[in-house]
């Protein structure tokens, strides 16, 4: 075991997604690109969606190399209209300025 880099961060940004629209939301993620978008982004090493086993709640998770990288993609000029194309699939909508919660990564097996 190894200790972490104390200035990696892990973001978690959770989606309430509308019944039966769960294969869209997924569909939509992919056609825009996001994670690998996010991924191409300077201080971001990866990028998950995942989902829970009923399709009502997708996470998505990221690794920063720094609070300041993950600053700069949520401060991306599209983020209004990606948050207007997924509130088509989600009970909870989101508007532009969502962040996900920012975890400090301590230690890495």
């Amino acid at each position: 075991m190894k200790s972490g880099d104390d200035r990696l961060i892990r973001t978690y940004l959770r989606f309430k997604v509308e019944k039966g629209s769960t294969n869209e939301f997924v569909a939509m993620f992919k056609a825009e690109r996001i994670l690998e978008t996010s991924v191409a982004q300077p201080g971001c090493r990866s990028a998950e969606l995942t989902l829970s086993e009923d399709g009502s709640t997708a996470i998505v998770t990221a690794v920063w190399e720094d609070s300041e990288a993950y600053r700069k993609w949520t401060q991306r000029s599209d983020r209004e209209r990606l948050s207007r194309r997924m509130n088509q699939y989600l009970s909870e909508p989101v508007g532009k300025e969502i962040v996900g919660a920012s975890f400090r990564v301590v230690h890495v097996g």
